[in-house]
C-alpha cells in the first residue's frame, strides 16, 4: 500500500536563531525522509505577538551562543550598518508563501536562503529587491512570484499562520513542531538562553540542550518516526 507523505508543521520566525538551527538540522535529514515527511512551514511572526520590531539586542546576545551547537552552520555576526537592519520579517514571510505557490520544494529553498541571508550575510531581508534576488537565485519563476508578492496575495496567509500559532494552538515559541495528532514539541534538541531584560537583554544563563552532536539528529528522527508510526497505527 502506497502512503502519502506525513505532513508535520513547523511554526517559526525567520529571524529566530532557534529556528535557524532547527531548519539547518531538518535539511540534514530531509533526503532521509524524502517521500515520507513533508515539513509545512508556518509563519510564527514574533512581531505579531511581541508588538515590536526585530530585536537587535536580543538576537545579538543569544545567536552566538546558540550557533555553538552547530559549528558548520553558516553564521556571521551582523556586520552591516544598523540602518540596514531588517525591522520587520513580514515581507520575508510573504515571499516564502509566494514561493510555496510554485511548490513546497521552492518554499523550502527560499526559506533557507532568506534565513542564511540574514544570519550569515547580514542582508536586509525586509527589502523587496533582496527577496527577489534570493527568489531568483533558488530558481523561482519570477513573473508569477512578482505578481503574487506585489498583489499582497499571501499577506493574509501570514497573518492566519501567526494567529493560529499564537492564539489557537498557543505554541510555546519559535520553533515548534506540530504533529498530525496535535502534539507539539518546542525547541527540540536545543539549549535555551535566558535573557535579563533589566540589563538590556544580556544573556544571563544557558539551559543546556538534552543532546550533543549526532544525538540531536536522532531526536529529530524519533519525532519523524513517531509521526510515521502514528499513521500506521491509525492515530490522527
Amino acid at each position: 500500500m502506497t502512503h502519502l507523505p506525513v505532513q508535520i508543521e513547523l511554526y517559526s520566525d525567520v529571524h529566530c536563531p532557534y529556528a535557524y538551527l532547527t531548519v539547518y538540522r531538518w535539511r540534514k535529514l530531509r533526503a532521509e525522509y524524502a517521500g515520507k515527511i513533508i515539513l509545512a512551514r508556518r509563519s510564527l511572526a514574533l512581531e505579531y505577538i511581541n508588538r515590536r520590531p526585530t530585536p537587535h539586542n536580543i538576537i545579538n546576545a543569544e545567536t552566538p551562543i546558540l550557533m555553538l551547537e552547530e559549528l558548520d552552520i553558516p553564521y556571521h555576526p551582523w556586520h552591516r550598518p544598523l540602518s540596514e537592519w531588517p525591522v520587520t520579517m513580514w515581507p520575508a514571510f510573504e515571499a516564502i508563501k509566494c514561493a510555496e505557490l510554485q511548490g513546497p520544494e521552492y518554499a523550502d529553498e527560499l526559506d533557507w536562503a532568506i534565513r542564511q541571508a540574514f544570519f550569515a550575510e547580514s542582508r536586509c531581508i525586509s527589502m523587496r529587491h533582496v527577496l527577489f534576488e534570493l527568489a531568483e537565485a533558488v530558481g523561482l519563476e519570477m513573473t508569477p512570484f512578482a505578481e503574487a508578492f506585489d498583489s499582497g496575495l499571501t499577506k493574509r496567509l501570514v497573518l492566519q499562520d501567526a494567529q493560529m500559532g499564537w492564539e489557537t494552538l498557543k505554541v510555546e515559541g519559535s520553533s515548534t513542531f506540530v504533529l498530525p495528532s496535535g502534539e507539539q514539541l518546542s525547541y527540540l534538541a536545543l539549549p535555551k538562553v535566558k535573557m535579563d531584560p533589566q540589563r538590556n537583554y544580556r544573556a544571563a544563563a544557558v539551559e543546556p540542550a538534552p543532546c550533543s552532536g549526532p544525538a540531536c539528529l536522532d531526536l529529530y528522527r524519533q519525532l519523524f518516526d513517531k509521526a510515521l508510526n502514528n499513521r500506521e497505527s491509525g492515530v490522527s
